[in-house]
C-alpha cells in the first residue's frame, strides 16, 4: 500500500511543503517512509538544515510517530529540531528528535572517531 502523509518541513531558510506516501515493499527493510522520502527531496533541491517536521495522516485515535528509521534518518540532521505528530482532528504532539531518539548515534560521533 501507499499510505499517504503530508509532510511540512521548515528548512533553514524557508518553508517546504511536500505531499509524500510510504513506498512498502514485500522485502520490509526497502520500504520507505513518507518522513524520509520529504527530507530527502528536501536535501536533493539543496537543504541540509532543518528547523521542523510536521507529519499528518488519517489517524484519528493516536498521534502519528515516526518509525525508529525515520528518528534515525532524522538524527543525521541534528538532534534540536522538532517534529510535530498530528492526529486528524488537528491536534498535535511536539518532541525534538532527541526527546524522539535519545542518547543517538549522529555525524558528530564519527567525527569524533576520526579524530582519536
Amino acid at each position: 500500500s501507499h499510505a499517504c502523509s503530508n509532510m511540512l518541513i521548515c528548512c533553514s531558510t524557508n518553508i517546504s511543503y511536500y505531499q509524500c506516501c510510504n513506498v512498502e515493499n514485500a522485502c520490509y527493510s526497502a520500504g520507505l517512509c513518507a518522513e524520509r522520502t520529504a527530507i530527502s527531496k528536501a536535501v536533493s533541491e539543496g537543504h541540509k538544515s532543518f528547523k521542523a517536521i510536521a507529519i499528518a495522516s488519517d489517524l484519528e485515535d493516536r498521534f502519528i510517530s515516526p518509525c525508529g528509521a525515520c528518528r534515525q534518518f532524522m538524527r543525521e540532521f541534528g538532534s534540536q529540531w522538532d517534529v510535530y505528530m498530528s492526529k486528524s482532528d488537528g491536534s498535535y504532539k511536539l518532541m525534538t528528535v532527541e526527546e524522539l531518539l535519545p542518547s543517538s548515534f549522529g555525524p558528530d560521533d564519527l567525527r569524533a572517531r576520526e579524530n582519536h
